[in-house]
């Protein structure tokens, strides 16, 4: 899984967790922050949901 889909993946877990849609301009906030982290990081987020 490349560093995009795993964004992407950590990304719907979270909408998935809150169960509500959140701003345009929140979810930008949220995507620039999960794309400075790297692979690692972002594989520990999914399997802590």
């Amino acid at each position: 899984m490349n560093h995009k889909e795993l964004v992407d993946q950590v990304s719907a877990n979270i909408f998935k967790k809150s169960g509500k849609i959140e701003s345009r301009k929140s979810w930008l906030a949220m995507r620039n922050y999960l794309e400075q982290l790297d692979d690692l990081q972002l594989k520990v987020m999914l399997e802590e949901k």
